[in-house]
């Protein structure tokens, strides 16, 4: 760390010399315009990119014909999720057609990317997005509502056995995945670009935060799937005392989901710390789920085995965004005032 004293010019005006090193491997010169950025931690940043932009963060995949197409697709989204806006993929001896379906696949499956440019050999996807179309809160709100869907189809599932909403269920999880790609490469630039924090209006610990909140609820929406399919192996054996008991289970679980995105949105850390202190009637509820079934036969013990477990991680779930909720809310806040009056 260098030291530099503060020069005092005029009435108001202080200044600060720049490092002649750090001047010239930026290539600046007399009048090139800086940004100066104050940081929530007292310190300031000094930007050469005053206006936010930053250089296309490119990356190269060389492929052959063989390579894997789940490896593919993986380090595709591995390049999204870290921040990469332009992606290209090539073979020196051309690209086939399987390849070319997958780099497409990706391009459908995450928001924002586009088939901008494809020859023979390569073929490149660019972001598209402006950030600030999609902002931390509009993308968790939007993961919540679905989910939230996807659990009370689940129960309608249960009711009415209805095809078209077993699928329609695994459809919306794929877009929840969507958001969640979304919400975690956000976050890695609000890491990565201090301009990108400023220009989205968060911190990048609350960016941090959200992108657990993100996986917390994907996860709950890979349990609304796993209850459907595991329904419908079932359902057509629940009486109507077992079909109450996974009700009544779900309603439980559903309401502490409910309560834990409420107290994120409302910033409300005594209803986070009710929704944590709940899960254990959600686990009593599935336990007594099980009991339900006693003296059933075997494969529908563990149908509704996995019903029960998923409807408890839900509740988990729930459990884990509080404790996100309450991080956030303690590194925001200069004094917390707790209470010990019942919510």
């Amino acid at each position: 760390m260098e030291l530099r004293k503060i020069q005092k010019t005029g009435g108001n005006t202080y200044i600060v010399s720049l490092p002649a090193k750090w001047v010239r491997e930026q290539g600046l010169q007399k009048n090139t315009p800086v940004g100066v950025i104050p940081r929530a931690d007292g310190t300031l940043l000094i930007t050469t990119k005053p206006e936010g932009k930053v250089a296309t963060a490119r990356k190269e995949f060389k492929v052959d014909d063989n390579v894997d197409e789940n490896l593919l697709f993986r380090s595709l989204i591995a390049a999204y999720i870290v921040g990469f806006s332009e992606v290209k993929v090539y073979s020196e001896r051309g690209l086939n057609s399987r390849i070319r379906r997958v780099v497409r696949e990706f391009s459908s499956m995450v928001i924002g990317q586009e088939v901008t440019d494809e020859d023979p050999i390569s073929i490149t996807v660019k972001d598209l997005l402006d950030p600030l179309e999609m902002p931390f809160e509009k993308s968790i709100e939007r993961m919540h509502i679905i989910v939230k869907s996807m659990i009370d189809d689940a129960e309608l599932y249960l009711s009415v056995g209805d095809e078209a909403t077993l699928e329609d269920i695994v459809a919306r999880d794929n877009y929840v995945d969507r958001l969640n790609w979304l919400i975690s490469r956000q976050s890695v630039m609000a890491l990565k670009d201090p301009t990108f924090v400023e220009k989205m209006g968060v911190s990048s610990v609350t960016a941090v935060i959200y992108s657990f909140v993100g996986k917390h609820i994907e996860r709950v929406g890979d349990h609304a799937v796993r209850i459907a399919k595991n329904l419908a192996k079932v359902r057509h054996r629940v009486n109507n005392r077992l079909s109450k008991e996974i009700k009544e289970a779900l309603h439980s679980a559903e309401r502490l989901f409910d309560g834990a995105i409420e107290s994120l949105i409302k910033g409300d850390m005594s209803l986070a710390n009710e929704v944590i202190e709940s899960v254990g009637e959600t686990h009593r509820r599935c336990e007594e789920l099980i009991h339900a079934l006693q003296g059933g036969n075997a494969e529908d013990l563990l149908y509704i085995g996995n019903i029960s477990d998923s409807i408890r991680r839900i509740g988990d779930y729930s459990a884990d965004i509080c404790e996100s909720v309450l991080n956030l809310l303690v590194s925001e806040a200069v004094t917390c005032s707790l209470s010990g009056e019942e919510v």
